[in-house]
């Protein structure tokens, strides 16, 4: 048996060991946990201290915080970075979002996201929203509220509990949102255009997995202490 005999052999093991864990397993989600299992992880240098015996601060450790900063000194778990990674592409992108949006009829960024929310949901209520923006209630109400009076969604008494009230989109807040796509799409691709079409299929692929897993264990996490959310995650 040749190489690529053996090369093919071995595929055809692994596909028959993702698809006997995987329900509804497809080629596209094999070839993604193919890539991604073998990857090869970093190697992480030992740390030097911040300060050494003679009070004396490493320069490595103080060019970090200016960003020029020598990785191999500093070990950083692979979980650490991709959460820095995640939080910083974040900052980046309300960097070019705030820039984008400086001259349309919104307070803030969150504007526009509140409403698509409101739209995807149809009729839900305040709690609902903000809940599903995974927001502090009092600032989720802040912003509702600020859209009420802008007059981009409005409130209405549930049908169901008339002590209750509703929010739906206004045609005003419809108009909004048709002007903020064309901006969102340019934000997006100032962020994005930098991969090839496989690399942010891939990516989504990734995130959508890590979303779906997090959006299940938020709903239980929500009243938890930390360590019975680490212990039930992580275990």
């Amino acid at each position: 048996m040749d190489r690529g005999e053996q090369n093919l052999v071995e595929l055809v093991n692994q596909w028959a060991a993702y698809s006997a864990n995987t329900p509804n397993a497809d080629l596209a989600g094999f070839c993604l946990h193919y890539l991604t299992e073998q990857a090869s992880k970093p190697v992480m240098a030992a740390a030097e201290p911040v300060i050494n015996e003679k009070g004396e601060v490493n320069q490595h450790w103080a060019e970090s915080l200016t960003g020029d900063i020598d990785w191999t000194m500093v070990p950083v778990r692979p979980e650490a970075r991709l959460g820095a990674l995640v939080g910083r592409l974040a900052k980046y992108a309300y960097f070019y979002s705030k820039k984008a949006m400086q001259d349309l009829a919104i307070k803030g960024l969150d504007d526009p996201l509140y409403l698509l929310v409101v739209i995807q949901m149809g009729t839900p209520k305040k709690s609902e929203v903000i809940y599903e923006m995974m927001a502090e209630f009092a600032s989720g109400i802040d912003v509702i509220n600020r859209l009420i009076r802008m007059e981009l969604i409005e409130e209405f008494p549930d049908e169901q509990d008339r002590r209750s009230k509703r929010l739906r989109i206004t045609p005003k807040g419809i108009a909004l949102i048709q002007e903020c796509f064309p901006v969102m799409n340019k934000v997006a691709d100032v962020a994005y255009s930098s991969l090839t079409e496989g690399e942010k299929t891939m990516l989504v692929q990734i995130l959508d997995k890590l979303d779906r897993y997090h959006a299940e264990h938020y709903k239980q996490s929500r009243h938890c202490e930390f360590d019975e959310v680490y212990e039930r995650m992580v275990g």
